[in-house]
């Protein structure tokens, strides 16, 4: 065997477990980022919610949403959001690959899955760069129902159209997918 074979193959041997561990490591820290921002976001809804009513709630999702994604992405290194099929924030809008994942979602859903259970992820290729990226589900709380439900009632309503005049983020009931955490890898090109 000459020396460039041999090279080669060692270079293959040690350069899996390498991508292994990566892909371990990016999965626990999407899982922590992920938990991070719902908590994050849970805990200042509930707050909210309970000490400024209905109304200013509306600003937890407006204003200080975006700014922990912002916090969590810089702390874990990755770009982490949230998306939905229907969306209030255009911003927000699913890319391509974020909109099958979540139509799954609904589709395991609908087969008896629970929104705990909906989780997926994947490595893709972005212009010809590995990427990987995770999606967990955001089910549809109590705390959810007001601005996102069935029946809005019409102050919150009235505010809603204000700040969003292509509001699609409505019509949910409790136990249906609102939307989804997504976790990118931050590639060289971003």
């Amino acid at each position: 065997m000459n020396i460039r074979r041999v090279l080669f193959i060692t270079i293959l041997l040690f350069s899996a477990p390498l991508h292994a561990d990566d892909a371990k490591y990016f999965e626990k820290q999407a899982n922590q980022a992920i938990k991070e921002f719902a908590e994050t976001l849970k805990s200042a809804l509930m707050l909210s919610m309970q000490t400024d009513g209905s109304i200013k709630t509306i600003a937890v999702c407006k204003d200080i949403a975006p700014k922990v994604a912002q916090q969590v992405s810089e702390k874990y290194n990755l770009d982490v959001s949230r998306t939905s099929l229907k969306v209030r924030n255009p911003e927000n809008r699913a890319d391509d690959w974020e909109k099958k994942v979540l139509r799954d979602f609904n589709t395991r859903m609908e087969k008896g899955e629970t929104i705990k259970q909906l989780r997926f992820s994947e490595q893709v290729d972005i212009d010809g760069q590995k990427q990987r990226r995770v999606m967990k589900a955001i089910g549809t709380d109590l705390v959810c129902i007001t601005c996102h439900g069935e029946k809005i009632p019409e102050q919150i309503q009235a505010e809603l159209n204000k700040l969003y005049p292509d509001d699609e983020a409505t019509g949910f009931s409790i136990g249906s997918v609102r939307g989804a955490f997504s976790v990118k890898e931050i590639t060289k090109a971003d």
